[in-house]
């Protein structure tokens, strides 16, 4: 589980002036009882959604066997970025340490050439048989011009293999690309009516993960938790509604910027995906009642310690702009530092003791530098790097995003301006 163990400074939040969540919160809950996904905010019913687990576990049992060496995942956004997210923090941040491991999730999010070139060339070098890879096509609407793109490449690399029985599609039914699925013949796995941002999940991020081994009713089991928590724990124990509370009291006093500083780098993408999150469902220039407001909070993601070594000068010295939430878990191991040194004697007392000592004080350093410069911050602590702590973690922010975005009196769901760039595109490349 997750746990908020520490807001600072806590006494100058004058939660008295905050707006009352109370009937919100009911028309979430009213929303994830009715399984529908009519209403967006019913999309943390997905963790316990049966359907959905058992629509990915029936196409996974079909298309995962010993032979499986890679699942290319093709999306942009919130198609990719929850299943990276899941997948860096268990796998990916070692895949380069383990380069035997399989089956492996390889991600084609982007259009740059450079990349698509190495990736064309690995497919051709690396996949013998259609057996040894699933080409997981991710679009809602079904017309996103990265992912078509990049499916194009990708199918084209791969068009000496007969491979049309390894393709799934995940998009809307009556999309562009649900027609195209008909028309080919390629597998289908239904988007459900439920922004990207927030679809983790459902089918467009359960079914890559289940593919390459992931644990995913962990996963739900730990999201489960973290809605029930985020629903009903009230405000003293519900970490969603308090970490919303301390964002919004902050955001009110100017501090404009959310740093959430990771004390383990598999966490990074996990960072990423917050971002989105953030940025799509606050970043907006009209308020609920057509007011133009320009409101957002600008997220950031830190690696600790590495970081602390390119941002803490800025962080601790800077303007006071930003809020931080520390991540950390209890997540051990047996490595220690040696008994006998070489550098002997340049760095005191971390002489045969373990790494996550030395790391753990390096945390509780920097709290208490924040602290003295009277930065605030919160702390987020997991139980341990497993399928049921980042499900957790993943859908206490979810719920905290749909909270904040309601005393900002904002529309946490959509995401018009995205539209703008796409837009432009098209016709630049139609010119």
């Amino acid at each position: 589980m997750i746990y908020l163990s520490d807001i600072k400074p806590s006494t100058e939040i004058d939660t008295s002036q905050l707006p009352d969540l109370s009937s919100y919160l009911q028309t979430i809950q009213s929303a994830v009882s009715a399984h529908t996904y009519e209403k967006q905010e019913g999309s943390p019913g997905l963790g316990d959604d049966t359907e959905t687990l058992s629509l990915v576990q029936d196409m996974a049992k079909q298309m995962v066997s010993d032979e499986l060496k890679y699942v290319i995942d093709i999306g942009i956004g919130g198609s990719n970025l929850g299943a990276k997210a899941v997948y860096d923090a268990l796998h990916g941040y070692f895949d380069t340490l383990d380069p035997e491991r399989t089956p492996r999730l390889l991600f084609a999010d982007t259009n740059d050439p450079e990349y698509l070139s190495q990736l064309i060339r690995f497919l051709k070098q690396k996949v013998h048989k259609p057996q040894e890879i699933i080409i997981n096509v991710i679009s809602k609407s079904g017309g996103t011009t990265e992912t078509i793109t990049n499916a194009e490449v990708v199918l084209s690399a791969l068009s000496h293999l007969d491979i049309k029985d390894r393709v799934v599609v995940t998009t809307e039914k009556t999309s562009p690309m649900g027609h195209a699925v008909e028309k080919r013949g390629f597998r289908f796995l239904p988007h459900p009516n439920v922004g990207g941002r927030y679809s983790i999940l459902s089918t467009v991020g359960l079914f890559p993960l289940a593919c390459v081994g992931v644990d995913i009713e962990a996963l739900r089991s730990g999201a489960v938790a973290a809605r029930e928590n985020g629903l009903a724990g009230g405000v003293e124990n519900s970490i969603a509604l308090r970490s919303a509370r301390t964002l919004f009291a902050h955001l009110l006093k100017g501090y404009i910027i959310h740093d959430t500083f990771f004390f383990h780098p598999e966490l990074e993408s996990l960072g990423k995906w917050y971002r989105q999150l953030t940025g799509e469902s606050l970043g907006k220039e009209q308020d609920l009642d057509g007011k133009t407001v320009f409101a957002g909070m600008t997220p950031t993601v830190s690696v600790g310690s590495t970081d602390l070594h390119s941002m803490a000068q800025l962080y601790l010295g800077g303007p006071r702009n930003k809020i931080t939430t520390f991540v950390s878990s209890a997540k051990s191991d047996s490595v220690r530092t040696p008994a006998e040194f070489v550098f002997d004697g340049l760095v005191s007392n971390i002489t045969d003791r373990p790494i996550h000592e030395i790391m753990s004080a390096i945390l509780e350093g920097t709290k208490v530098a924040y602290t003295k410069q009277k930065l605030p911050y919160m702390h987020i602590e997991l139980d341990a790097i497993d399928e049921h702590s980042i499900g957790a973690f993943m859908q206490m922010r979810m719920i905290e995003m749909m909270l904040l975005a309601r005393m900002m009196n904002i529309n946490a769901f959509d995401q018009p301006h995205v539209e703008i760039y796409k837009k432009e595109v098209k016709r630049i490349l139609a010119e």
